[in-house]
């Protein structure tokens, strides 16, 4: 399984504004439709409201890199730049089972 993780920086008072884009089928839907997909979780910081991540999870390496290469990531992660105080961060990551 491939994991990616988005890690984004907002001001404290947009975390409800991007909690309720990202749960909603704008955001939510787009990522569930593709190929290989498994599951998406939007972690919020406990310690630091300024701070939440976005994971998603994919059957393999080539299911995240085909959704990444579709043009979608890019375009979800559009939506909410306008709430951001800092560019994203993106990692990847394979579970070894």
């Amino acid at each position: 399984m491939w994991i990616r993780m988005t890690r984004v920086k907002m001001d404290a008072e947009n975390r409800e504004i991007a909690r309720d884009l990202y749960n909603s089928g704008e955001v939510s839907g787009v990522i569930s439709e593709h190929k290989g997909y498994r599951f998406h979780y939007l972690l919020e910081n406990v310690d630091d409201d300024t701070e939440s991540i976005s994971i998603t999870a994919w059957n393999t390496e080539a299911d995240a890199l085909s959704y990444e290469s579709s043009g979608a990531y890019a375009e979800l992660v559009g939506k909410f730049m306008a709430l951001m105080t800092e560019p994203p961060v993106l990692s990847s990551y394979e579970v070894l089972e």
